[in-house]
């Protein structure tokens, strides 16, 4: 390790001879001393709780040799100490000493850093009244990050063991872990699963010597190894890819990484040439889209654009004429109670606004549409901006509280939520409590929480959106990291391009407005020899095409593109095919260039 074998005296003199700290001390001579911090914070909600009394800590040492580092938020306060998070003996300025009851998980591979992985996390941010134990469902959010669908990846899995005729059906049976929804609410009529099984193990070989102990279960199906070994490096509690730098659990998403995984901060016992850390000591409320797109690959296609709003000629150009919506003259049947009336999805889902970006794209950025044709046309948000959190919500992202087995079903925005329909306006509803979550969340916005009295937009699950509200007389979207203003077409006020029946009921809005849909491009596996050795793949790279028109999740046409075959060939060392054995170890054929669909023989698409 960096910092070892050296003592507090030798990190102050380091500390007090950097530029930070000659800045700081304004040339004054300083000597090398303990330093200390008295934890003397409370909870911001629960006053009475004092933050010493979660590790019996009242007075901490850490800063003595990280003197220098980041304060980590302003909601963690200097008073809050370091132990509260990260544990330890604080007391001690003896490295070993101090480290020796640090909270991580050591099959992290990331040292003794980030005490929020999620095998540990309810030693840290799931403590009691942190961020887990509150009677608001809303606020304990390691509970449903650990039924997030980043945190299982049921949908990976369900899809590529579909693929890989793995199963027979595309809802989940397993995730990265064996979880149970037991709080007697499990929405089943939105796709939500009672529980999911651990996903099987290929063989007893690809089994950790930690885990051999244990009652596992081997499937002997290539889907599982493939996972295992090529899919599961974006798992919210997993290393990265090999060449990316981010952490595990919730720091994942909540410290910002540099391409280079360098430290760029001022605590001295970090090394600045060793890749892995975050750039700083800080906490980011909103994930940025840098971390967003290291999994959701298809996204870093395109840079966030400044486009202007289009103006209201552009719009009557690709629309036609519209007449714009006073919401200060909201109808009362588009005002919606505490309890508003969610979208109908079968009846209501319908096409919204999306102009052509030409002018504002750069051609060098973006990559080719499919070979001979065109170019990737941008999204219409990212290119005036939007991020990926100004779209999808807190719940979204971290889980509602339900296991999904699909994407579809776990977010709870649609077009509608923001554009509205041809038949109506989007649902809107009043924040009346001081309280409300609306107000809450948005603390963290760059344009500032919400209030009393604001009108917000409804999502699909009754569930007020925290930056899309009316604003003088307008329904807007406010960018939550960059306070832009963003004003909404509304499809009813272009009833001359959303007024045709059939589409209004039958296809989704994607089905008009999506230009391009992303896919894997298909691959041969090869597994040789050693039964440790991981598949080699022959194609990877993402794969970007014209989509064509199918029924998609919600019973309705949506632009979507048929998966190529994935085939597979295993060999022994000599080159020999391995026979496939069946349940009862007796021999059923040989693996060699098997090509597999799903089990039904058709090819399945990408939801």
């Amino acid at each position: 390790m960096y910092a070892s074998e050296k003592d507090w005296v030798f990190w102050q003199e380091r500390f007090l001879l950097s530029p930070s700290s000659q800045t700081e001390l304004s040339g004054t001579i300083q000597e090398p001393r303990i330093k200390e911090v008295r934890v003397t914070a409370t909870l911001p909600d629960y006053p009475w709780i004092k933050v010493s009394q979660y590790r019996d800590r009242p007075v901490e040492r850490c800063i003595t040799c990280h003197d220098g580092i980041a304060n980590v938020s302003p909601s963690h306060p200097t008073e809050f100490g370091c132990s509260v998070c990260h544990g330890g003996e604080p007391e001690s300025v003896d490295k070993e000493q101090a480290h020796a009851t640090l909270i991580y998980d050591p099959k992290a591979g990331t040292g003794k850093r980030n005490p929020s992985s999620l095998s540990v996390v309810e030693q840290s941010c799931g403590q009691l009244y942190c961020h887990a134990g509150h009677a608001d469902e809303d606020r304990n959010h390691v509970a449903r990050v650990k039924k997030s669908m980043m945190n299982t990846m049921a949908g990976v899995i369900s899809g590529l063991r579909y693929q890989w005729a793995g199963q027979s059906r595309k809802t989940a049976r397993y995730g990265t872990l064996a979880i149970a929804d037991e709080d007697a609410s499990v929405p089943h009529n939105q796709g939500a699963l009672d529980k999911l099984e651990k996903l099987p193990f290929f063989s007893p070989a690809t089994i950790d010597i930690l885990k051999k102990e244990q009652s596992v279960a081997i499937s002997r199906h290539p889907a599982d190894r493939i996972l295992r070994q090529q899919c599961f490096q974006c798992h919210l509690d997993s290393p990265p890819a090999e060449g990316q730098y981010r952490s595990q659990g919730c720091a994942a998403c909540h410290f910002d990484y540099s391409s280079n995984g360098l430290y760029e901060g001022n605590d001295p016992t970090i090394s600045r040439t060793e890749p892995g850390h975050a750039r700083f000591h800080k906490i980011r409320a909103i994930p940025s889209r840098s971390t967003c797109v290291q999994c959701h690959r298809s996204f870093d296609l395109q840079a966030l654009g400044t486009a202007d709003e289009p103006r209201e000629n552009e719009i009557d150009e690709v629309f036609g004429p519209h007449h714009p919506h006073d919401f200060e003259e909201i109808n009362d049947a588009t005002r919606q109670e505490e309890t508003p009336t969610a979208y109908d999805s079968e009846v209501t889902d319908t096409v919204t606004d999306q102009i052509e970006i030409s002018s504002s794209v750069d051609p060098d950025k973006e990559a080719p549409l499919f070979v001979g044709k065109g170019r990737v046309m941008r999204d219409v948000h990212t290119a005036r901006g939007m991020d990926c959190t100004d779209c999808h919500t807190q719940l979204d992202i971290m889980g509602d509280g339900n296991l999904y087995s699909k994407q579809h079903e776990a977010v709870e925005i649609r077009c509608e939520t923001c554009h509205g329909d041809s038949r109506s306006y989007p649902s809107i509803s009043q924040v009346t409590d001081p309280g409300d979550p609306a107000i809450r969340v948005s603390k963290h916005y760059k344009d500032g929480p919400n209030k009393v009295d604001d009108w917000m937009a409804v999502s699909v699950r009754n569930r007020k959106m925290t930056n899309v509200k009316v604003r003088d007389g307008h329904m807007v979207t406010i960018g939550k990291q960059s306070g832009k203003v963003h004003e909404i077409p509304l499809v009813k006020d272009f009833l001359a391009a959303h007024s045709i029946p059939q589409h209004q009921s039958r296809l989704e809005c994607s089905a008009c407005h999506a230009r391009w849909v992303v896919r894997c491009p298909g691959c041969h596996q090869s597994i040789i020899g050693d039964p440790l050795q991981a598949p080699v793949l022959t194609s990877h790279s993402l794969d970007i095409g014209e989509p064509s028109l199918m029924i998609g999740p919600r019973g309705k046409v949506a632009p979507m593109l048929t998966q190529p075959e994935r085939h597979l060939t295993i060999l022994d060392e000599k080159g020999n095919p391995i026979p496939v054995l069946g349940r009862m170890g007796t021999q059923r054929g040989r693996y060699r260039q098997w090509a597999f669909t799903n089990p039904h023989g058709t090819s399945g698409s990408n939801l």
